[in-house]
């Protein structure tokens, strides 16, 4: 599948937008339960991680039977020129959205920054808020700004 660009973003309708950071919030709290689940091994952390992967795998299905040529951005690497695009793509997408809670995909756009700062021995980029789109937007921009891109 080709990877999913700014151009694709700007095509996309204000409701097709929020699906899709909702799709996108869904994969994020699943795979950040993913990258816990070493230290729990309960019961109730495993149908936690079962729930999330099954209400991603549900609004993924309803987005792509609605939407049926769009796609997904993907991060390709933890890598700074490649998560500096990723973002890019993520800002516009939020930008086009009329709602929705990026709080989650925020939270894996730092855990991937936070892995590309270890391999590269630098400090890691600063937090803001990430509750609504906005805010999520400027954290966006931060993680562009520290990867060494320029903020368009």
């Amino acid at each position: 599948m080709p990877q999913f660009t700014e151009r694709d973003a700007e095509r996309l309708s204000p409701v097709q937008a929020a699906a899709l950071v909702r799709v996108l919030d869904l994969q994020a709290e699943w795979e950040g339960l993913l990258v816990g689940k070493a230290q729990k091994t309960g019961l109730a952390d495993l149908r936690a991680r079962q729930g999330a992967s099954d209400a991603f795998q549900a609004a993924l299905r309803d987005y792509c039977a609605k939407y049926r040529t769009a796609g997904v951005p993907e991060p390709t690497q933890a890598v700074p020129d490649r998560l500096a695009a990723w973002c890019r793509v993520l800002r516009v997408v939020f930008g086009r959205a009329e709602g929705g809670s990026p709080a989650q995909v925020m939270g894996k756009v730092y855990r991937l920054a936070d892995r590309a700062a270890a391999r590269a021995g630098k400090e890691t980029v600063a937090r803001g808020s990430a509750d609504d789109l906005p805010a999520a937007v400027r954290g966006l921009d931060a993680v562009i700004a520290w990867c060494g891109g320029p903020v368009t």
